[in-house]
This record gives structure tokens, sequence and C-alpha cells, in this order.
């Protein structure tokens, strides 16, 4: 199943049983034909009510794909950074907790861009790129334009140093967590950043 969040509201993609499995408070569509997508986009961004939209389609790829070609893509990277001794790198900005993550610059690597936007980000001077973790996508409007995020994260590891917020980029705290804390910060954190820990083994 694909999710594609705004907010702390997302809308899942996925064939019917595995839909059916997962839902349950929330009806399901069933999409027919993608010429329904519009609907759903206006739907899932304007809908003050439904917080989770479940899409049963025939097709979870080209159906995602389809609905993602209605937005502008921006890539990004970032890290679930943690130290010796296996606390994990928070950021404060915005009133919301977050991961360290920022856009790909042309011709970069997109796990370069994560290594990089840790060091930017939280002030790291050496961090050790470990394995993949997944991607998430969340939707933003700006000036009327309909983008999306597709956030690439991998887990990083790094030394014994102290964070340091990058103000410029109006980041307020950055510091790290021990693991048993970590619940008491997901209140305060998009359900897309919150997805990263999910597949992290630590939510």
């Amino acid at each position: 199943m694909k999710k594609i969040f705004f907010n702390d509201k997302f809308i899942a993609f996925g064939c019917h049983s595995e839909i059916s499995e997962k839902c349950t408070a929330t009806g399901i569509y069933e999409l027919n034909k993608f010429t329904e997508l519009p609907y759903l986009l206006d739907r899932f961004l304007h809908n003050s009510v439904e917080n989770e939209i479940y899409v049963s389609c025939k097709n979870e790829d080209e159906t995602f794909v389809a609905f993602c070609d209605l937005f502008d893509m921006v890539f990004a990277g970032g890290g679930l950074v943690r130290n010796q001794g296996g606390e994990v790198l928070l950021i404060y900005r915005y009133q919301r907790w977050d991961l360290p993550k920022g856009k790909q610059e042309s011709g970069e690597n997109i796990a370069d861009t994560a290594v990089r936007e840790v060091k930017e980000e939280c002030g790291i001077s050496n961090p050790v790129l470990g394995n993949f973790l997944t991607e998430t996508y969340h939707c933003f409007l700006i000036n009327g334009r309909l983008m999306m995020k597709r956030n690439f994260w991998y887990e990083m590891f790094c030394s014994a140093e102290i964070p340091i917020p990058q103000k410029a980029e109006d980041i307020e705290k950055a510091e790290f967590v021990p693991v048993n804390r970590l619940p008491e910060y997901f209140s305060c954190m998009y359900a897309s950043v919150r997805e990263v820990f999910v597949a992290a083994g630590l939510a």
C-alpha cells in the first residue's frame, strides 16, 4: 500500500484485499478509471472530515503514478541519525519535531543529498551512511501550485557530537533523544515523519 500525506491526513492506494485488511472505520473508494483521480484529489485536499482515504484499485503502481502526475514533484533526502549511545537525532522547526532532510540539488545523488542535509541542518561533521529505510510522500500548496515532496530516508550513524541547529533554516533545536522517550515526541510530529520510525522499527 502506498500513502500520500497532506498535513496529518493521508490517502492510500492498494489492491482490494490489502485495503480491506487495513481499513476499518473509514470507507473504501473503488476506483474504476483514472478520470476519477481529480475528484479524489479535491476530496483529499478539501474534505475536513476525512483524515484517511483508502482507494482500492486494480493496479496500485499505475494508479499511484497517475495520481502523482497531478502534482509538481520535488525530490528530497533525509536521515534518521543515531549516535554511539543509540539515541536518535531530532530537529524542532515550525512547532513540530522532525528529522533532518532537504531538497536534492542538480546532479546530486539522493543519498548524498541526505548526508549533506544532516551536516547542514544539524552541524554533524561526518555522518556515516547506513541502509536505505523507506520513502515518504507528502503534498502541499505554494501560490496555488500543487506540489509533492518525495523523501528518501536513510539510516545514519555518528560519533558523540553535540548537534548545532541551522538557525538560517528556522531550526530552533537539534538534539539526541533516547529511544524510550521517542513516543513523547510523536504527538508533535507529522504523520509522514512517523512513518520513518515505523520503517526503522522504532514505532
